[in-house]
């Protein structure tokens, strides 16, 4: 009678230790590599149409918002006219590229001053390889730590703002 007594408080202590175990443990820092939701973006690095480099690694700290597109894509030139505007209003921690994927032509200097676009704006169709886009635009946000927060179809600007106010704090 006694062990039948005994049982669910032997049973209790040891649940809230094993549940005490899991919560102390420290947690792990290494985060997998991938192109989906809560993993690490893969390091990749483009030459813009003007010549200058994008190295992801190298914007560690800031916001980065890519967006995979071509030229020939309606929806991708209405998420231009968002980074647009998302460029005008988020001039710090936040940086912005375009990535034109398409491997059948290159977008030329005067096609991206004929845009109005005044951010990084680079071709690299492995890039689209690597970050298995399937469909254009996609955009991608990685934050300051180089998780990618963020993967999505055309997105509009009060949703990118959003994420970016959430993701800055």
């Amino acid at each position: 009678m006694r062990e039948r007594r005994l049982a669910p408080i032997i049973a209790a202590i040891v649940i809230a230790v094993a549940a005490l175990y899991i919560l102390a443990r420290p947690k792990a820092e290494h985060v997998e590599e991938g192109v989906y939701i809560g993993m690490k973006a893969p390091d990749f690095t483009v030459v813009g149409v003007d010549g200058s480099t994008f190295t992801l690694s190298e914007h560690r700290g800031e916001i980065v918002v890519i967006e995979f597109s071509t030229m020939w894509c309606p929806y991708c030139a209405k998420q231009i006219e968002v980074f647009r505007k998302l460029s005008k209003e988020f001039t710090e921690g936040v940086y912005i590229a375009s990535i034109d994927v398409d491997p059948s032509e290159e977008p030329s200097r005067d096609w991206v001053r004929n845009m109005g676009i005044s951010w990084f704006y680079g071709h690299s169709p492995e890039a689209g390889l690597l970050y298995k886009v399937s469909y254009v635009p996609m955009v991608i946000v990685v934050d300051e730590r180089g998780i990618i927060r963020y993967r999505g179809a055309y997105t509009p600007y009060e949703k990118l703002k959003l994420i970016i106010l959430q993701l800055s704090g």
